[in-house]
């Protein structure tokens, strides 16, 4: 890592790219995360009122109505199941972690180079700084993945 000189240019566009990348990222695993959330409230409410409603509906309502709560319970199952699989909330987390380590490294690239030039030696931990939000949030995702 000593022996590379890092390029201001190629820098910024490395960290511009991953902010865009990330931000993606972030917003799809939090609506994922939400939707499994609400989901799981809303069914288990549903499968709750559907098995309640069961001793006040008519002879062959009562099969469907046991017939749609055990559908409704099997779907949630399978949304919880994808939930244990992909961890979305996790994932959320450690999107916002890396985005706001990038926004940070990239707020003081910038003053940097608003006052004054930035010397090989900055601009090397800059680079160094990079290389660390992405190995730890590599780090994190590997994590998770377990």
């Amino acid at each position: 890592m000593d022996d590379i000189k890092a390029d201001l240019y190629q820098l910024k566009e490395d960290i511009a790219y991953e902010i865009k990348v990330t931000k993606a990222n972030r917003q799809n695993d939090r609506s994922k995360s939400t939707f499994i959330s609400l989901y799981s409230g809303l069914i288990s409410a549903l499968t709750t009122f559907c098995i309640g409603l069961n001793p006040y509906v008519s002879g062959k309502y009562t099969a469907y109505l046991t017939g749609f709560s055990l559908f409704i319970s099997a779907s949630l199952t399978f949304v919880l199941a994808w939930n244990k699989l992909f961890n979305h909330k996790s994932l959320w987390i450690n999107s916002a972690i890396k985005l706001s380590e990038l926004y940070e490294l990239n707020t003081d690239i910038r003053h940097s180079e608003s006052s004054k030039s930035i010397d090989q030696n900055l601009l090397n931990n800059f680079y160094k700084r990079y290389k660390t939000i992405m190995n730890d949030a590599n780090i994190r995702w590997l994590k998770i993945r377990e």
